[in-house]
């Protein structure tokens, strides 16, 4: 009697090889905008410098003097405070829990934001000639 042929070895399948990904899907895997919550992020990082820096945008578009003036200069810290405040809110509310923030500390540096935006803003209205 013949002894029994040698087991066959089972050959892994390779994996499938992967075309190689264009510049612009690297740039976009690199600075992680490759998922929803990238661009929804990157939509809330706009959201703020358009929020913030639209009146110092349309001083420095228009011109315009008098309370107008006043009011423009004036609304530039206020709006891009605002806008850090709305930022705070927002991860405290998606990522507090994660970056050990409580609602006190997050509201806290909210009020901060808020509190120097309007500081600023009274000291540019009143400080605007």
């Amino acid at each position: 009697m013949a002894p029994f042929p040698p087991p066959r070895r089972r050959r892994r399948p390779e994996p499938a090889q992967e075309p190689p990904r264009s510049l612009g899907r690297q740039i976009l895997d690199t600075l992680e905008l490759s998922g929803p919550s990238g661009w929804w992020g990157l939509g809330i990082v706009l959201g703020v410098l358009v929020v913030g820096f639209g009146p110092l945008l349309l001083l420095a578009l228009l011109d315009v003097s008098g309370p107008t003036r006043k009011a423009l200069v004036a609304l530039g810290p206020v709006s891009i405070c605002l806008g850090f405040a709305i930022l705070v809110g927002v991860c405290a509310r998606r990522y507090g829990k994660a970056l050990g923030w409580s609602r006190r500390q997050a509201w806290m540096l909210m009020g901060m934001f808020v509190g120097l935006g309007l500081l600023g803003g009274l000291g540019l209205w009143f400080g605007e000639a």
